[in-house]
């Protein structure tokens, strides 16, 4: 044993000589003290950077060896290339290894491909495709690790010998656990919950949702507890009991005002051009403005495509085409149109449509009076275009610019024999906006990143009303120009903590038109208000890895005004255990824009919503306060989620909430108070998901002129029920769902006959309610490969069950002095059918 241990300290020994033998002959050095030697020898200069050549040591050659063969010697020994730039200078550069790495992104249990997650390198960074595809450029020397990132799932690190290998897939192992990530998988596929409280929605990779046969993020908004449009279009969806006009609907950052094609049936933007959305009903980051009921934040795709690729559908009310395609390396264009068939075919969704929105409008009444015929609607359509450019100047500089272009029209001509001479006339409304937004983007550090933008956002609504029976002639006009420029910064203090400010300026000008013939009357109200904002705020996602927070604080000037608004927000996030985590939420915020609601025969007695701009007298300042607390229970795939919550809005106006009772043609200010529950069960199975969801409310007007000073909200919705559920296999999604609500309050005449005065006499406002909601919808989805076009065929039917839904009753004085009954009624059965083909 002895003998053994004296071994192998000899060996040990003789080791240590040998190397220290070896370097004395070699001489290895610093090859920056190499270089002035050849200078000299040479009668050259090396031109390098110092970095290049930092660490890099070569042995001596032999001296004998000429100019070019020392320079191939210390190529082979070091990562470098020596280029002679003339007979005396010569460049040292380090050798860049770069290398494609490719596969796709799925998810580990499922197998499903997993569209838009994040990977990147020390330097770079792409989104996998809608099939979970990706291929990013690597340099071997300096990207020693590649990162993979998905909302709700683990990180993935791949390191150098697993991405140098062929393997083309990466599996994701969903993540519960991890409070910088997703909270929770939220009701369906593509849906998520955010720590900060708020909702994202993957677009792309949204599973097929009730009576819907391809996405709409405005109807999909609607599933979401709290959410629901109490008239059934996406231009009127009430977030938590507050009107449209109270929700900022962002495209790409810029603010719209007007979401509705087919007078609010169809959003006005194309779905499919949608990346991700962001839907947060309290607890708002500081970075927004207006918005006192909720925010809808829609983004499109931010990467540049490195592939041409066209995607083209159709359904049953409009065609649509879509084109990614890149210019150069670093430029890309992303083209998108759509347009309306009803000229080429009126299937059975547009007459169930149409239906819904020209009922009881002034056209058909005309139709009815038996010395007018009215033609149809010869020219109705609706289209949108946009077109998103995108530049990455360098690593560090990228740049965005986004346009959208939205267009309602519609037409008629109505003819009328008068004294023995037909008479034709027409009538016309159109309705357009015009967005756009550029944006710079500058990283200067890891931690350290500048943002700044500039928007326009132009809304025109024209309307000319000819009625040849009562012989008037009325135009309208309203006009919205909001335009301003933003600046953002973000500093990460530390892997915990990040720091955001910036500032806003904004300019909202509003213009309102009215021309009437008979009898003479002119109108034309111009509003301007320049609003200067600050903002900052303090973002922990993992404190004591535990507690999720933002804290920040919004202030606006008025300089109208001359008045101040300051806006406090916050979002926490605390897990109790592995499984339960509270959420608390608050915010304070204002608003300058509303709409008036007028419910006469103008405006073809269709659209009847003005922008206005608030005044700070008899339009104030909308101001919403908001406070909210939550629990969620997540284990298993088994998802509760319970939220409490209070909100209050000061400085509404009757005609902004559309009253068509004793108060219709009175003006005042008041507020509305509303609280409620908000209840979600969700859970999901390897091939399934079911889900209910349930939601109590109370809400009440408080305009204190009135008696009673305080009533029901026209948007007080007592209890809401929705439960659904979705299976899907690798081709094919089905999934089904069934609404219930309470019907909402309306105003009953306190008698059968007017009063002494002509008038309706009316009972105590919205004391009477309409007959519950019911609705069951069901849709499904086929995936499909022909060479290499990928198709989805969608098939839905909204109402299946056809129920005869009531959704507005109001009462109005006949020709003759009558008091007549006017019901509004829901969608009947109503199919539709999609097709969409990618190249």
């Amino acid at each position: 044993m002895k003998t053994n241990r004296f071994l192998i300290v000899i060996w040990f020994f003789l080791t240590i000589l040998s190397d220290i033998s070896f370097a004395q002959n070699t001489e290895s050095k610093p090859l920056v003290d190499l270089l002035p030697v050849l200078e000299k020898q040479f009668d050259i200069v090396f031109t390098f950077a110092d970095e290049n050549i930092k660490g890099e040591f070569v042995i001596a050659p032999n001296k004998d060896l000429s100019l070019d063969e020392y320079l191939s010697e210390l190529e082979r020994q070091t990562n470098l290339s020596f280029k002679k730039l003339n007979s005396r200078y010569i460049a040292i550069r380090r050798n860049i290894h770069d290398t494609w790495v490719s596969g796709h992104i799925v998810d580990q249990s499922t197998k499903e491909h997993l569209v838009g997650a994040l990977i990147y390198s020390e330097s770079k960074y792409v989104l996998s495709n809608e099939n979970g595809w990706f291929s990013i450029k690597v340099n071997q020397e300096r990207d020693s690790i590649l990162i993979v990132r998905y909302i709700g799932y683990k990180s993935l690190h791949l390191k150098k010998h697993v991405w140098s290998k062929d393997s083309s897939i990466y599996e994701l192992t969903p993540d519960v656990q991890d409070l910088k990530e997703v909270v929770v998988n939220y009701i369906a596929k593509g849906i998520d919950k955010l720590p900060d409280g708020s909702i994202q929605m993957n677009t792309q990779n949204l599973q097929v949702l009730p009576g819907l046969s391809e996405p709409d993020v405005l109807q999909a908004a609607q599933i979401l507890p709290g959410i629901q449009s109490i008239n059934e279009t996406v231009s009127d969806i009430n977030i938590r009991g507050g009107t449209n006009d109270q929700n900022l609907v962002l495209w790409d950052g810029v603010k719209m005002y007007q979401t509705g094609h087919f007078f609010g049936l169809v959003s006005a933007f194309n779905s499919h051009l949608i990346h991700k959305t962001k839907i947060v009903k309290n607890g708002t980051s500081a970075a927004f403005d207006e918005g006192v009921s909720g925010v809808i934040d829609m983004q499109q795709q931010d990467y540049l495509a490195h592939d041409f690729k066209v995607s083209t559908g159709l359904n049953m009310l409009s065609a649509d085409i879509i084109i990614k395609t890149p210019l150069t390396k670093k430029l890309s264009l992303i083209l998108g149109a759509r347009h309306s068939i009803n000229k080429l075919v009126e299937s059975p969704t547009y007459k169930s449509y149409y239906k819904r929105v020209f009922e009881n409008n002034e056209v058909l009444l005309n139709q009815q009076k038996n010395n007018t015929t009215v033609d149809n609607y010869h020219d109705f359509s609706f289209y949108d275009l946009s077109c998103k450019l995108l530049y990455d100047i360098s690593e560090n500089d990228k740049i965005r610019f986004s346009i959208l272009n939205v267009n309602n029209k519609i037409e008629y001509e109505e003819s009328a024999l008068i004294r023995d001479t037909l008479h034709s006339k027409k009538s016309h409304l159109t309705q357009s906006s015009l967005l756009s937004n550029f944006n710079y983007t500058r990283s200067w550090t890891e931690n350290h990143t500048t943002q700044l933008s500039a928007f326009v956002s132009n809304y025109y609504l024209d309307g000319t009303n000819v009625s040849l029976a009562d012989n008037e002639h009325h135009l309208q006009r309203n006009e919205v120009i909001d335009w301003g420029i933003k600046l953002n910064t973000k500093n990460k203090i530390n892997q915990a903590i990040t720091l955001s400010s910036g500032y806003q300026f904004k300019e909202v000008g509003i213009r309102n038109q009215d021309n009437i013939r008979k009898p003479g009357y002119k109108r034309d109200a111009k509003d301007v208000l320049r609003i200067h904002s600050l903002y900052t705020e303090v973002e922990s996602k993992e404190l004591f890895r535990k507690l999720y927070i933002r804290a920040g604080l919004r202030t606006n000037y008025f300089s109208k005004f001359n008045e101040f608004s300051f806006e406090p927000r916050a979002a926490l996030n605390f897990k109790l255990s592995e499984h339960i985590s509270l959420e608390a939420l608050a915010e304070k915020k204002s608003q300058h824009t509303t709409q008036l609601i007028d419910y006469q025969t103008d405006f073809l007695g269709i659209e009847k919503r003005r922008w206005v701009l608030s005044n700070n007298q008899s339009i104030p300042l909308l101001k919403s306060q908001q406070f909210s607390i939550g629990m969620q229970y997540n284990r298993k795939s088994l998802l509760v989620s319970l939220e409490v919550y209070k909100k209050k809005v000061s400085g509404i106006i009757t005609p902004s909430q559309g009253f068509q009772n004793q108060y219709q043609d009175l003006y005042s200010i008041g507020k509305y108070n509303t609280q409620g529950i908000e209840l979600l069960i969700n859970k999901r199975f390897k091939q399934s998901n079911i889900w209910i969801n349930y939601a109590l409310a109370q809400n009440d007007y408080y305009f204190q002129e009135f008696t009673p000073s305080t009533f029901p909200n026209k948007l007080d919705i007592k209890h809401a029920i929705s439960l659904g559920g979705s299976y899907h296999t690798k081709r094919i999604e089905v999934s089904g769902g069934f609404n219930y609500r309470t019907g909402k309050p309306y105003t009953k005449p306190a008698l059968e006959t007017l009063n002494e005065n002509d008038e309706i006499v009316y009972e105590v406002a919205n004391h009477s309610r309409l007959e519950d909601y019911i609705r069951l919808d069901i849709s499904a989805k086929y995936k499909f490969n022909f060479k290499n076009v990928k198709g989805e065929l969608g098939v839905s039917v909204w109402n299946i069950i056809n129920r005869k839904n009531v959704i507005n009753i109001f009462y109005r004085q006949n020709d003759n002095k009558e008091i007549e009954q006017v019901t509004q009624n829901a969608l009947e059965f109503t199919p539709n059918m999609s097709l969409r083909l990618k190249f």
